[in-house]
């Protein structure tokens, strides 16, 4: 403050505007005299119907009336200029309540619909609400029923001459509004999110119903599989790989992961999952070296056990002990089908000065250790005739959902990794058969917590050219970093900038990821109207102009649950509301379901 006058501040975005508020007398005024004839207009038509309904005709007078007849309740006719016109008092007035019940239901639906429009189903804001995000038109152009379905030829090719739904060509993100908003199968997401902020809820298991095609489902918990399980089976074969016994169920789907890998190209893409999971990135100086070092030895062991019709047992006591690995340099050897030069990589592992040799079985052994427990063994020991065929589970559109403990014990991890290596490289040969070089209908990969379970080696080159061969890429995240925790920081990048669809939740705590968000939602300028009063009471304004974001982190951190910024491609960001499983229609189906698949665990469990 000055001796010369007070100066005020007042800040206004430019697309909020910069009115300056509050009511004068005459305003007031106007409102009241406003509501007063709506009050009457209201009673009058009350008067009309009960005339209506007595078979009277319309009565005479204007809007003073049917406020004077509010005085006299016993006799409101004689407050009329013609009273024989009008009915008696109960007919007068019921008809008069009719009328007001149905402008309150009227006025009440109205409002709850804008409300709703406002505010989406689950209680967030539309991003349209505010400035700087993309309004429902623009989202709607790009990401709109009508914009999925127009490139149904391209990313389903099997669909050429039918008409299809948005569900067969794309997954429903959420809704701006009242309006859908989509994404098509060929797009690769990114959802980050911390625990319980509903990513199951509205987002994975909304995708693994209504995916098109086969689904591979990772995660550290049943709850998804309890709910989709019965789904499912209407659209193929269902099994779960759960070698910990996680859900309880009875049976259980065994794979093998020596199984294929007589031929060199798929013992190594098995070696790159298994060692995936030992962790080199997080311990041990010289990671790439080591890891390797390690995936070139897993690939001799695995090739050789292929070769002699070994299984997963002998497997496991090979990486025990490098002196035992002999036995497969001698396969290697001495089998004709045996890969050029492989012996002699395995035999130079396993004779490698002490403290190399060491540490590449060690990367060896941890790769394996799930093995020592006797129910992973048995589930990577299928029978006779009953193993796996990845070819034959995405013909027939099937679902596999994978689980594993990312708590109790990681070791089972590398074999998750591997399961989903396995399936991902044989559908990109069947794609590369397939008419317009995808898979059609598509694969949906959701990953759920697979950070949590193993980083697995593919994802950065899933997320960035997956769409194009039919698999779309559901990477589920706590946080950014745990993605740099988990791939490297150049690998987590990567996987951020090629996920075409990248959803964020509320809660995320770390203001680095929360800046970096902050930054892709970009600015907006906030006009500050200052205004000086000198001495003598005469006013003068000035407007000046600085860049504010458009959501703060703050803002950021505290988004509701059911709502999720959404950055698509190259359009600006919105905010969406989401829609939980609880809210489909068949959600007393998926109810059962999911209590019949509890219940088989329960039993099993005893």
């Amino acid at each position: 403050m000055s001796r010369a006058g007070v100066a005020t501040r007042r800040p206004v975005r430019r697309a909020v505007g910069s009115g300056q508020g509050g009511l004068d007398l005459s305003s007031l005024g106007l409102i009241a005299l406003g509501v007063l004839a709506g009050v009457a207009g209201v009673l009058w038509c009350g008067a009309a119907l009960a005339c209506v309904l007595t078979g009277r005709p319309m009565p005479d007078g204007g809007l003073l009336p049917p406020l004077r007849a509010l005085g006299r309740w016993g006799d409101p006719a004689s407050a009329w200029p013609s009273p024989e016109q009008l009915p008696g008092a109960v007919a007068y007035w019921v008809g008069s309540g009719v009328i007001v019940a149905g402008v309150v239901v009227l006025a009440t639906v109205v409002l709850r619909w804008r409300m709703r429009r406002a505010t989406g189903p689950s209680g967030g804001a539309v991003g349209r609400e505010i400035p700087g995000l993309a309004t429902a038109g623009e989202v709607l152009a790009i990401a709109g029923a009508r914009s999925v379905l127009r490139r149904a030829d391209v990313v389903r090719p099997s669909l050429v001459g039918i008409k299809p739904s948005p569900t067969d060509v794309g997954y429903r993100l959420g809704a701006i509004g009242r309006r859908s908003v989509w994404c098509t199968v060929e797009d690769s997401a990114l959802l980050v999110g911390p625990p319980r902020m509903g990513k199951g809820l509205h987002v994975v298991i909304p995708w693994v119903l209504d995916a098109p095609g086969p689904v591979v489902a990772t995660s550290t918990r049943p709850d998804a599989l309890a709910v989709t399980w019965y789904a499912r089976e209407s659209r193929g074969p269902v099994a779960a790989f759960d070698p910990q016994r996680l859900a309880g169920l009875p049976g259980g789907l065994a794979w093998s992961p020596v199984r294929g890998c007589e031929l060199p190209r798929t013992a190594l893409v098995r070696a790159r999952g298994l060692a995936a999971g030992v962790g080199f990135g997080r311990t041990v100086t010289d990671s790439d070296f080591w890891t390797g070092q390690t995936e070139t030895a897993l690939r001799c062991l695995l090739h050789a056990a292929a070769l002699d019709g070994r299984g997963a047992r002998d497997l496991y006591r090979w990486s025990l002990n490098p002196a035992l690995a002999a036995d497969a340099i001698a396969v290697l050897a001495r089998d004709s089908a045996a890969a050029s030069g492989w012996a002699d990589a395995l035999d130079a592992a396993v004779h490698a000065d002490p403290r190399t040799r060491d540490s590449i079985w060690l990367g060896v052994r941890q790769s394996l250790a799930a093995l020592a427990d006797p129910d992973v063994l048995a589930a990577v020991e299928p029978g006779r005739g009953k193993e796996f065929d990845p070819s034959e589970f995405l013909r027939e559109n099937g679902t596999l959902y994978l689980l594993a403990s990312a708590v109790a014990s990681g070791s089972c991890a590398p074999l998750i990794a591997a399961f989903v290596e396995d399936v991902t490289e044989t559908a990109r040969v069947l794609a590369a058969r397939s008419r317009g070089a995808r898979l059609d209908p598509p694969l949906l990969l959701a990953l759920d917590e697979i950070a949590n379970l193993t980083p697995l080696p593919s994802l950065p080159s899933l997320m960035a050219e997956g769409g194009g061969t039919g698999i779309t890429t559901l990477a589920v995240l706590q946080s950014l970093a745990q993605a740099r925790g988990r791939w490297g920081e150049h690998a987590a990048d990567a996987i951020w900038d090629a996920a075409t669809v990248k959803l964020v939740l509320g809660g995320l705590a770390k203001y680095r990821d929360l800046e970096d968000v902050a930054h892709l939602l970009g600015e907006i300028d906030e006009f500050t109207h200052t205004t000086n009063r000198s001495r003598h009471g005469e006013a003068s304004t000035s407007t000046s102009t600085r860049t504010m974001p458009v959501m703060p982190p703050s803002a950021l951190r505290t988004l509701p649950l059911g709502s999720a910024i959404v950055l698509l491609r190259h359009t600006k960001p919105a905010l969406l509301s989401l829609q939980p499983w609880t809210a489909r229609a068949d959600v007393n189906e998926l109810r059962a379901g999911q209590v019949a698949i509890e219940r088989a665990a329960a039993v099993a469990g005893r």
